[in-house]
């Protein structure tokens, strides 16, 4: 089915931009189980095409193409490094992801690379989540995660992050609102989150930014912290302020800017200094 022809680049979005990490890629198809729905997308010349029982308004949703990512890039038109991340990459989307999905896969990013990362949340769903034709794999429910044992996530190569997955899920299936955090205010669902195992400020942004659709969230990682004292010269020194600043100074879009922003940076599409 069609789902729509916005500009949108399904493989930078999917795959190389470092927001999730569940998709695979087969033919120029891409497929994962979104909210334990297995899909397939692909794109042509008349547009964006989607397989599976998914919604479209849940794909579009999910691939956020119903926001005008012209009129944020016209926000900051005044910021040289803003402007040329959107010119480099225009097909970038900040998905809107399943709390839950987005929780477990930055838990799991702690102290990893993206490579790592994919690798840790691929096993973790096959290990524990329900399997679908065509080798497609769904999260785990939280449930089902919080019934493993330690030894068995750490068999996953999880590591230290095995207890972390485990008391996080007990959390949630005993009824921490995690769908709620997407109407608090920012800071509330922040604080809310920090309380969980294994998620510090910034697997809390992560979480708020691509599954909460809080747009001002503002993860700091090494790559961005340097782009923040090289590209706007900030002087905080550590991440938690260089996040506050960012968020005063970029707004209600931050985190989408900070998107861009960051994978210009990491791929070394944009120079950025020590």
């Amino acid at each position: 089915m069609l789902i729509g022809n916005e500009t949108i680049d399904l493989r930078l979005t999917l795959m190389d931009s470092a927001q999730c990490f569940q998709w695979t890629e087969c033919g120029g198809r891409f497929g994962a189980a979104v909210a334990g729905v297995p899909v397939w997308l692909w794109q042509d010349g008349s547009g964006i095409h989607a397989e599976g029982k998914c919604g479209v308004d849940d794909l579009r949703r999910y691939l956020d193409l119903d926001r005008d990512y012209a009129a944020i890039a016209a926000e900051y038109a005044h910021i040289p490094a803003a402007c040329e991340a959107v010119r480099l990459f225009p097909g970038l989307r900040v998905l809107n992801q399943p709390p839950w999905e987005a929780l477990i896969a930055f838990i799991l990013s702690a102290n990893n690379n993206v490579a790592r990362i994919r690798t840790l949340v691929r096993a973790l769903c096959a290990h524990c989540g329900q399997r679908f034709n065509g080798g497609l794999y769904a999260f785990p429910t939280p449930e089902r995660l919080a019934d493993c044992a330690e030894p068995e996530l750490r068999a996953l190569k999880v590591g230290y992050r095995a207890p972390f997955l485990i008391e996080t899920a007990r959390r949630v299936r005993d009824g921490f609102p995690l769908e709620a955090l997407r109407d608090m205010p920012y800071d509330a669902a922040h604080g809310k989150l920090t309380t969980l195992p294994g998620v510090g400020d910034k697997v809390a942004d992560c979480v708020l930014l691509f599954g909460c659709g809080h747009t001002e969230a503002f993860p700091v990682d090494v790559w961005v912290a340097r782009l923040l004292r090289d590209w706007f010269h900030l002087t905080c020194t550590s991440r938690p302020a260089l996040a506050r600043e960012a968020r005063n100074r970029l707004g209600e879009h931050a985190g989408i800017m900070q998107q861009f922003l960051f994978h210009a940076a990491r791929v070394g599409a944009m120079e950025v200094g020590d």
